[in-house]
């Protein structure tokens, strides 16, 4: 259950960072949009992959 708990959390996490990217590279200026940007993408990325983790069947 608890594996169930942090895979759902992780999932949650990462579409917020996914949001923060979408909303940088929507609004910001210059160049600190990009690196705003794809530092949020990489961590969604990240996250993401222990989400699968914790919420593949199994262990």
């Amino acid at each position: 259950m608890q594996r169930h708990a942090l895979g759902i959390l992780f999932s949650l996490l990462s579409l917020g960072l996914v949001g923060v990217a979408i909303a940088a590279l929507a609004g910001a200026h210059g160049g600190a949009r990009w690196v705003i940007a794809l530092a949020a993408f990489a961590l969604a990325g990240w996250l993401g992959s222990i989400a699968l983790s914790a919420l593949r069947p199994g262990r």
